[in-house]
């Protein structure tokens, strides 16, 4: 276990005892603090929180076991382990000792050896106390996480699988209801729209899956940016037109060459172009454009709306999963509430950085910041 850091508080109204006590525990690398009186030791606890205390019990004013009473009562400073250090050997000390919640209880005069095994062997009790409570803290919200995927899939679910099976029920009859050939197309094309949706729900979940099981492949390699978001804003020109939105897409006439996953790239600019266009009202602008930093070997992605933009307070969850915003699709678009968690994610794992840049009322940017290909060209070389 490392030492390094690693502070220790000495409680003894004698200075004699905290010199030797320290000394000692200098020449071991641990970080000693010095208290000569009970009321020191707890302003100390409660302003350094130290790794471990060694308690005397004969102070005046407050005595060792008052002190420990104290710690253990006092919920900053309740979990910091200590070792009463004292010339008391008897039976009833030691037990007085362990009921005011003491780990344990080492006599004067102590061999070096000994005190530096105690002490090593108790702060190792509680480095993995405290890496076992952040495994268990861990546990419990992933499986909060999983409990909230569930309700959260089975509520969007539910939906979508209603309508189909009322339309495939109407379908059935269409006959006695007589159904024109136009209607069926259009029955057909809800069952697709909501074939989709469920569709993008279940991908979504699979790709947070994987993610937090760290089983998410990347593949980086040179990718032409130009061609890959030519191809999303191209299939996005249709959907942008139905709602009335021009889309303007100014692209460098040169190569743009960026150091990413292929298919996370066209994923992730996907994610924020369909965004753009879901959430802008009818009849509004979404500028895509590209830049350059020579300097930071960066290229730049933004994406602009004239859509409702974020309050502070949605800013905050932008990027959290199941994230519900203030900010709704403007043309009946469904919403998972996990795109932009997973396109953060998706980001980061390719060194690509992503943020929001927006006011309420006044739209939204969404930026995105790849590594410049030529730069890790330069670097392999």
């Amino acid at each position: 276990m490392e030492t390094r850091n690693k502070r220790i508080l000495v409680v003894d109204d004698v200075e004699e005892n905290t010199y030797i006590v320290s000394t000692i525990l200098k020449s071991a690398g641990y970080t000693p603090f010095v208290a000569n009186s009970g009321k020191q030791a707890i302003q100390i606890a409660e302003t350094q929180h130290p790794d471990l205390v060694l308690l005397d019990i004969n102070m005046p004013e407050m005595n060792g076991y008052e002190v420990c009473k104290y710690f253990k009562e006092h919920e900053p400073i309740a979990d910091i382990p200590i070792v009463f250090l004292t010339v008391h050997a008897d039976a009833e000390s030691i037990a007085k000792a362990f009921d005011t919640g003491a780990v344990d209880y080492l006599t004067k005069p102590f061999k070096k050896a000994e005190l530096l095994a105690r002490v090593k062997v108790h702060l190792a009790l509680r480095q993995a106390q405290e890496l076992l409570e952040d495994q268990n803290e861990s546990l419990k919200r992933l499986n909060d996480e999983k409990n909230e995927f569930l309700g959260i899939a089975a509520h969007d679910l539910k939906n979508p699988l209603n309508s189909i099976r009322g339309i495939a029920q109407m379908v059935r009859k269409r006959k006695e209801i007589e159904l024109s050939d136009d209607e069926v197309d259009d029955m057909a094309h809800q069952i697709e729209t909501s074939s989709n949706f469920m569709f993008e729900i279940i991908t979504n979940l699979l790709d947070v899956n994987k993610i937090e099981n760290g089983k998410l492949v990347i593949q980086p390699s040179s990718v032409d940016l130009v061609l890959s978001l030519g191809a999303v804003t191209d299939r996005y020109q249709a959907p942008a037109a139905k709602k009335n939105i021009t889309l303007h897409v100014e692209l460098p006439a040169e190569d743009t060459q960026i150091y990413a996953d292929p298919t996370l790239t066209i994923q992730v600019l996907d994610n924020i172009v369909s965004n753009a266009v879901k959430y802008s009202p009818q009849g509004k602008n979404v500028w895509v454009t590209v830049s350059c930093d020579a300097v930071q070997h960066r290229v730049r992605v933004a994406v602009k709306d004239e859509g409702p933009g974020f309050s502070e307070e949605d800013k905050k969850k932008l990027f959290g999963k199941f994230a519900r915003l203030t900010a709704k699709p403007t043309g009946g678009e469904h919403s998972t509430g996990l795109g932009l968690s997973i396109v953060k994610r998706l980001a980061e794992a390719m060194d690509a950085s992503i943020w929001c840049e927006s006011e309420l009322g006044k739209g939204a940017t969404f930026i995105i910041e790849f590594p410049d290909a030529s730069m890790m060209k330069t670097m392999e070389a």
